[in-house]
């Protein structure tokens, strides 16, 4: 248990140095996802290749606001993490590709979520591709690949890693089949994938309290959209996804789609909006959700941005039994802090965008050619507070949450190393002090990465 100096700094050691070994030592078994592949599929002519390792040290205090007897019985967490991956990519006349990769990755010490000296390793990517059919703008990739829908608010990570690496989050892979169409300014895509058994859940049993049971998901989830835009600076997108769940879960959640940009002169208005139904179990799904988000990019050196926006994730109304108007957050992707892992510590520990309406303002300058700067601010509220608690909030206390900061450091070292710091806190308010606990939470990570790519890989 962390909460001595001494103890403190042993962690730091263990959970640095053994992720540096994990890293490096397995560094010919795993790699980049960047190396080759895109979302929509294409790969140069011939052999090319990547390999990264990351290592990372986490460092957490008062974790749940001081909450130790509802949730893990500590105050404090120190862990490292590390991870490496490779990619193998075969790119064969007429558009036609084959892509590989396998990753290694494993922990050290305990983090918060109980996970301890776990690891893990699997092929997280095995998949053939066809791009740009005939010169139609179709192209097909079928197998084990990464997939990301617009900018992933709904559809980008297909596995819930529950072993290694669950900060630095290196597994997104869908096991699917995706056809793209561009025309111009014109796009659509169609999917079809399989609903991976890792987002599995254990729950009480409802016909006796004191058993828990495992609910796992059995089928799949399809969705497209049709979309037009016009450089970086305007687009619109419909989509529809459908989820058919004939496993213990009965998941069978459908969802509509707007997103939309619009932009000119270094300001930029961004958003979507997310419209949800279907079934779960025995009840109906009404929820709604999305973002909206207003930025300026200044010209100035350093390239300095401001950035408003704002998230819905809606909350199931207590007054209602056979509906639920809580919103299901699908598979969105976490591409770096804060998108859209809304607020690092109580996105990971408290809201998993659900039940939720946040604010964020995030400021960021670049002050150095390979450094760097975003500071993030987030005020959380619930929406009904009857989503995660089911005794939701008592009479008379209100719905804020908690307030958090967080101020990341990006740094390129070379052509082949790169790092970031992250530093966070957060302050419990009135419906975080009744419902889990009343001491403020603060954290560091760091991360370190090496990364190098073979011909043509990033071509």
């Amino acid at each position: 248990m962390n909460t001595g100096r001494s103890q403190g700094f042993r962690g730091w050691m263990a959970g640095w140095t053994g992720c540096v070994i994990l890293a490096f030592t397995a560094g010919v078994a795993g790699g980049a996802e960047e190396a080759g592949v895109d979302s929509g599929g294409a790969v140069p002519t011939g052999l090319s290749y990547g390999v990264e390792a990351t290592t990372s040290y986490h460092y957490v205090n008062h974790a749940y606001f001081g909450n130790t007897t509802d949730f893990p019985g500590r105050k404090s967490y120190t862990w490292g993490e590390g991870f490496t991956r490779a990619r193998l990519h075969y790119g064969l006349p007429r558009g036609l590709w084959l892509s590989a990769g396998g990753v290694g990755l494993g922990t050290v010490s305990t983090d918060y979520f109980g996970v301890k000296d776990v690891g893990d390793g699997l092929l997280d990517q095995l998949l053939v591709g066809a791009s740009s059919i005939g010169g139609t703008g179709l192209s097909v990739v079928a197998g084990r690949q990464d997939l990301l829908v617009g900018d992933g608010f709904l559809i980008g990570d297909g596995y819930r890693d529950t072993r290694a690496a669950l900060w630095n989050i290196p597994l997104n892979f869908y096991d699917a089949v995706r056809v793209d169409w561009v025309q111009g300014p014109w796009h659509a895509l169609a999917f079809g994938a399989r609903l991976s058994p890792s987002f599995s859940e254990v729950v009480p049993d409802p016909e006796n309290a004191e058993i828990e049971i495992t609910l796992r998901p059995r089928g799949n989830q399809y969705g497209g959209e049709v979309g037009w835009s016009s450089g970086e600076e305007r687009s619109l997108a419909l989509g529809y996804f459908q989820r058919v769940d004939e496993g213990s879960t009965e998941l069978d959640a459908q969802a509509f789609s707007l997103r939309g940009a619009v932009g000119a002169r270094g300001f930029s208005l961004a958003g979507e909006l997310v419209a949800e139904g279907g079934t779960s179990g025995s009840m109906d799904l009404r929820g709604r959700g999305g973002h909206l988000g207003a930025t300026y990019k200044s010209a100035l050196r350093g390239e300095p941005y401001v950035q408003l926006e704002y998230f819905l994730f809606s909350g199931d109304d207590p007054a209602t039994t056979d509906v639920d108007e809580g919103f299901y957050p699908w598979n969105y992707r976490w591409t770096d802090w804060s998108r859209y892992y809304v607020s690092d510590l109580m996105a990971s520990t408290f809201i998993f965008n659900r039940d939720s309406r946040i604010w964020k303002l995030e400021c960021g300058v670049t002050p150095l050619e390979n450094t760097s700067l975003r500071l993030l601010l987030h005020r959380l509220d619930l929406d009904t507070g009857s989503s995660q608690w089911e005794a939701g909030l008592p009479e008379g206390v209100g719905r804020g949450f908690a307030d958090e900061a967080c101020l990341v450091v990006d740094q390129g070292i070379g052509e082949h190393w790169s790092a970031w710091a992250m530093g966070g806190y957060a302050r419990p308010l009135a419906a975080a002090k009744e419902l889990v606990g009343r001491a403020n939470s603060g954290q560091l990570f760091v991360s370190l990465t090496y990364k190098f790519e073979g011909p043509g890989a990033g071509d």
